[in-house]
């Protein structure tokens, strides 16, 4: 019986040594992310692009995510936590589009694709409803420089074709 309850014991000391030493959220370092709130909106052709993902992606450490809401508006999370790190990211921008009928292709029932040959229609690589240039971090021109001061990082992003 002690034997029993000694080994369930050491079990749990490892366990809380395990959960100390590696902390959950933390940078490479093994300390914790220190987050800023950060926050925005995109447009295109000066509307608001609802249903855009947009990634913060920083020379050093975790990117923030967000997705925007019907007015453009995002808010970035970096690892479920809200906020995004200090200091310069690139910023990439992108939505997927509907292909056909409001459907992608992994959506599209056999009778949906049926329906398409008959009326003599195919795929094609559809036309975003942002520019490439913006979806991808070798290509975009975007950036944001977040600052330690949580309150003036409010960051609008204008595209253009």
């Amino acid at each position: 019986m002690i034997r029993g309850k000694t080994l369930k014991h050491c079990g749990l000391s490892l366990g809380l040594l395990l959960l100390i030493v590696t902390g959950g959220c933390s940078g490479e370092t093994g300390t914790p992310l220190k987050l800023v709130p950060a926050k925005g909106s995109v447009k295109y052709n000066s509307k608001p692009i609802a249903g855009a993902s947009v990634l913060f992606s920083p020379t050093e450490g975790s990117p923030a995510m967000g997705m925007t809401d019907k007015e453009g508006n995002f808010t970035l999370t970096t690892g479920g936590r809200p906020g995004a790190m200090v200091g310069k990211s690139k910023v990439v921008i992108s939505k997927a589009p509907a292909m056909i009928d409001g459907k992608t292709p992994g959506q599209m029932t056999p009778k949906d694709m049926a329906a398409m040959a008959a009326q003599g229609r195919s795929f094609t690589k559809p036309k975003g409803e942002i520019p490439d240039k913006y979806g991808s971090l070798d290509t975009t021109t975007e950036s944001a420089d977040v600052s330690a001061d949580g309150k003036s990082n409010v960051f609008e992003f204008n595209l253009v074709d």
